[in-house]
């Protein structure tokens, strides 16, 4: 338990982890801090946001057979937990964001990767959101969707 402590303050000390209530006022929102998901094979998946979306593995208080954390940025994180068993089934309801800096980019670097992305009905284009912003969705190895916009840019 003490090692978890040492992990824990290290990452707050370097910014990777930030205390979001520890100072909210009465009636304040909490702010995200990170979004968990499980994994059936937690090597592949940590290779599928590492290489795929070019996440960074960040040390997590737990051994890696366990859960494995990757940052997305800005002191966000994704916790990916073994499960262990077969694949959930998920659809594009079920989603994470992800905002880059130039869509288009990510675009012809997943198709350089022959990653396979949709729009929300499932055709090949890039679809715009009722609100403007443009967006597309691949899928991790355990089903998830994440949807890859360029909510950033604007």
């Amino acid at each position: 338990m003490r090692r978890i402590g040492t992990i824990v303050g290290a990452l707050l000390a370097i910014g990777i982890l930030r205390p979001v209530c520890a100072t909210a006022q009465e009636g304040a929102v909490p702010a995200l801090d990170h979004v968990g998901i499980q994994a059936s094979d937690l090597d592949k998946s940590i290779r599928f946001y590492t290489t795929v979306l070019g996440l960074k593995e960040v040390p997590a208080p737990f051994p890696k057979s366990e859960a494995r954390w990757v940052a997305f940025g800005n002191g966000y994180l994704l916790h990916i937990v073994a499960h262990g068993r077969a694949k959930s089934e998920h659809n594009k309801w079920d989603h994470f964001a992800l905002a880059c800096p130039d869509l288009k980019a990510m675009v012809a670097r997943l198709d350089r990767m022959s990653v396979a992305w949709a729009d929300m009905s499932g055709g090949h284009q890039m679809q715009k959101r009722p609100d403007g912003v443009t967006q597309i969705f691949i899928r991790d190895p355990d089903g998830y969707d994440i949807e890859l916009n360029d909510a950033r840019s604007r």
